[in-house]
């Protein structure tokens, strides 16, 4: 960060910044200075900048990712083992009163 700083007084949020150098930037800086798309500074905002809202994100997306998980995996071992499994032919084995 001092680094920066010193070297590009201009970057915003350095405390030094007294005017702006004309030096060039750096390649790997270039790209790290340009706007950020609105949907990622959105999901930011909403979901990540705080701690709770960053919590309840990763409890809820952990949550619902393995309810899918398990369902998708399921609805797999179903179609692989159709007619093989208890609930298949129960009907088969019915007890006759």
């Amino acid at each position: 960060f001092f680094f920066l700083c010193a070297q590009r007084r201009a970057l915003v949020g350095c405390s030094m910044a007294s005017k702006a150098v004309s030096t060039p930037l750096p390649a790997w800086l270039k790209g790290r200075l340009q706007p950020e798309p609105a949907a990622s500074r959105f999901i930011y905002n909403t979901f990540f900048k705080y701690s709770p809202t960053y919590m309840t994100t990763v409890m809820l997306t952990a949550t619902f990712a393995g309810l899918a998980f398990d369902n998708v995996m399921n609805g797999l071992w179903d179609m692989n083992n159709r007619g093989k499994q208890w609930k298949d032919i129960k009907n088969n084995y019915a007890e006759e009163d």
